[in-house]
């Protein structure tokens, strides 16, 4: 019984350890997902042009210009880019970069660089981890053999959030909250949206039965009269919004507004967008800079996407509890004490 239990505990103190070692790239929350990235991709990532923030796409990610603007960004843990696939034709200027695929012609300007696949024809200017391959690469920061503690953190960081599952979550919470009593008045091609908040400075506009003519206006016009967060719910399914914003709308709404498209599938937009566009199950194409955070299925880049923080709150979500060490611990001690029983008449 004693080398049982002494086993159990020991492999619980490794599994334990295990959990310590994650818990310290503490999954984000809601909130912090939206302050601290600037894009989030589930998938794809294709871009010409260039994003301030970080960066989290869950495939490959392929051209563009990443972290551009880190300095004026939000602490995190993150890398200026994270590919959890392949990565090329590209530039990160930031951060670093964590790439669990390989990568091909590609700089990295600033920051530590992890290549979980091969590296080809790529300019690290800072220190680089390549695990797989290396060919016509200029490791000007010093290739590494082991991850320095920036590269741990980074790539503990890198796999530590289930993007899929919170953002889907947020946009069901979001998707349930009652309208405050925000309206939109129509004026000829202009739509003028008047936020009322609720006692937390939350605002809350239905758009369900509007949206598709909405969407086809040709200017929106914003008064939030005091909300601190303004969220726009809409069902639609496909939107091609060109709306110009009035009078620099889109930077003034940017850190405050989420445009929740709970169930887009296909978006574009042609003209400057303010605010946060949330759409967990849609390819988004942007042919103009978007001023707010970007977090899609796929995004096909074609303009800039600026940093604007949320600074608004929305509701949390509960992260489970790891009780695999504790299940795994009583699960062996019982078998322990059903080994003692067995061998007891021995005695």
């Amino acid at each position: 019984m004693t080398r049982l239990l002494t086993t159990a505990l020991t492999i619980a103190f490794a599994a334990g350890t295990t959990f310590a070692s994650a818990a310290a790239t503490a999954p984000l929350t809601a909130n912090q997902v939206l302050n601290q990235l600037n894009v989030v991709a589930l998938d794809t990532i294709d871009s010409t042009s260039h994003v301030d923030g970080r960066t989290w796409a869950g495939g490959s990610v392929k051209g563009g210009d990443y972290g551009q603007h880190l300095g004026s960004a939000p602490a995190s843990a993150y890398a200026g880019l994270t590919a959890q696939g392949a990565a090329s034709n590209l530039h990160v200027n930031g951060g670093g970069a964590v790439i669990g695929g390989s990568l091909a012609n590609a700089t990295i300007n600033s920051g530590a660089s992890v290549v979980k696949g091969g590296a080809s024809g790529t300019n690290f200017n800072g220190p680089a981890y390549v695990a797989g391959a290396s060919a016509w690469n200029n490791f000007n920061g010093g290739r590494v053999t082991d991850l320095t503690a920036a590269m741990q953190s980074a790539d503990a960081a890198a796999g530590s959030t289930d993007f899929g599952n919170l953002l889907a979550g947020l946009s069901a919470s979001l998707n349930g909250l009652a309208d405050t009593g925000s309206t939109v008045a129509v004026n000829g091609n202009k739509a003028v949206f008047n936020a009322k908040a609720d006692a937390s400075g939350v605002a809350v506009f239905d758009l369900d039965a509007i949206d598709e003519s909405l969407f086809r206006m040709g200017e929106f016009e914003f008064h939030l009269n005091g909300a601190s967060t303004v969220i726009f719910n809409t069902d639609v399914t496909t939107a091609s919004i060109n709306a110009n914003f009035l009078g620099g709308s889109a930077q003034a709404i940017g850190g405050k507004a989420i445009w929740n498209f709970s169930s887009a599938t296909s978006l574009t937009l042609g003209s400057q967008f303010g605010g946060a566009v949330l759409a967990t199950g849609a390819t988004l194409t942007n042919w103009q800079n978007i001023e707010g955070g970007v977090f899609v299925q796929d995004l096909v880049q074609r303009g800039e996407i600026h940093l604007q923080p949320f600074t608004g709150n929305v509701p949390l979500l509960p992260v489970p509890e790891p009780m695999s060490v504790w299940l795994l611990l009583g699960g062996l001690v019982v078998l322990g004490a059903r080994a003692t029983t067995r061998q007891a008449p021995f005695r």
